[in-house]
């Protein structure tokens, strides 16, 4: 099978603080956990992502048993980026981040992963530069954006309110790709802090992407698509771990985008997905994911 989906941003050293419990190590990330995601939903997924000597052997296990080509991770650096992620009594995460790898270039990108139909750049804290990603989107591929390393969530320092007007980093993505997704609380830390997800979501069709996602949460999500918006209720789940949610959705979406094209419908399938993930709990593994055929059912129950 041809490659399917480019996975572009750094797999890190995770450790996860709830208020009753510390996990670690953990394989985490945006890119771990979408990739492992959408290859159990069997597609075709190679990575681009940066580690060095210090990376735990074992935290890649994960990735072989998914079957994620590996061509495009290079492991030669001094550090890999290993972080601490806590959990306040709310749910509120705030991320601290001990090592980082180096930023992932262009030339990382292997040549093989050049002709894949959908590339998903999904940094944790600026990885992956501006620059990067307008020459992933001179490829033939669409490109979908993950806004949380690009100050949201999973960065470790945000824009200040007045940067957060007239965003021009996220300007400039909204410019490149095809799909700008990012969850609430992303938005808050991006966006001036008063505007409803609709209007968060209109903001980014309004700068230039083809579609704006916003997640959230418990409430599902919102997709705008010119003028057309979508509202998806979240699915009856137990959560256990809420942590990957976010990039189960980014997973989901992408696979059914991949095959349909179809924006409520790979937004639905999306949701579904997150709601079997965060039924378990312990970081990036196989066992955790979702098959398609789950997913569909859990789509049927609803």
């Amino acid at each position: 099978m041809s490659l399917q989906i480019a996975i572009v941003g750094h797999i890190i050293n995770e450790t996860i603080v709830f208020p009753d419990r510390t996990i670690a190590p953990v394989l985490g990330s945006p890119s771990a956990y979408s990739a492992v995601i959408a290859a159990v939903l069997g597609t075709k997924v190679g990575l681009v992502t940066k580690i060095g000597k210090d990376f735990p052997p074992t935290l890649l296990v994960p990735l072989g048993e998914a079957q994620v080509s590996l061509e495009g991770l290079s492991s030669d650096h001094e550090h890999s980026t290993a972080n601490i992620m806590t959990y306040d009594e709310n749910g509120h995460k705030s991320m601290a981040y001990r090592t980082q790898a180096p930023p992932i270039y262009f030339t990382d990108v292997p040549e093989a992963y050049h002709d894949a139909p959908l590339f998903f750049v999904c940094p944790m804290y600026y990885e992956v530069p501006l620059e990067t990603v307008e020459k992933l989107a001179a490829l033939p591929g669409q490109v979908v954006v993950d806004l949380g390393g690009y100050g949201g969530a999973t960065s470790a320092t945000h824009p200040n309110p007045d940067e957060r007007v007239n965003n021009s980093t996220i300007r400039a993505l909204a410019r490149v790709a095809t799909v700008l997704k990012a969850s609430l609380e992303d938005c808050r830390h991006i966006l001036p802090a008063d505007l409803p997800p609709e209007q968060l979501a209109r903001t980014f069709v309004a700068w230039g992407a083809r579609v704006g996602i916003v997640t959230l949460g418990k409430e599902g999500a919102l997709a705008v698509e010119g003028e057309n918006v979508y509202r998806v209720p979240s699915f009856p789940t137990v959560e256990v771990d809420a942590t990957g949610a976010g990039d189960a959705f980014s997973a989901g979406f992408l696979v059914e985008f991949l095959r349909t094209g179809d924006v409520e419908k790979s937004t639905r399938f999306a949701c579904a997905t997150a709601s079997l993930v965060i039924e378990e709990s312990g970081g990036v593994r196989v066992a955790r994911m979702p098959t398609r055929e789950r997913v569909e059912r859990r789509i049927q129950c609803l």
